[in-house]
């Protein structure tokens, strides 16, 4: 779901917050077992600096294979790891 960009530290903790629990809901786990386990904490760092990828959901929202490729090479990009 896209959010607005936060404006504040705080509003950036309850974006990060609101993105973690979206993701644990989605894997069936916690999200403190998301946050250790799933989520690469330098796309935490980069949200926070404000730095972000554009998601590419259709209509239905759902993600085709070749989205999904891209959104992988981005987050790649984005933590660094070429």
């Amino acid at each position: 779901m896209r959010q607005p960009r936060p404006t504040s530290q705080a509003g950036a903790k309850r974006a990060i917050g609101a993105a973690i629990e979206g993701v644990a809901e989605a894997l069936g786990n916690t999200p403190a077992v998301c946050r250790s386990s799933y989520v690469d904490p330098r796309v935490l760092d980069r949200f926070r600096e404000g730095v972000t990828i554009e998601a590419r959901a259709s209509a239905n929202g759902r993600l085709t294979q070749r989205a999904r490729e891209q959104i992988e090479r981005e987050v790649l990009a984005l933590v660094g790891a070429d």
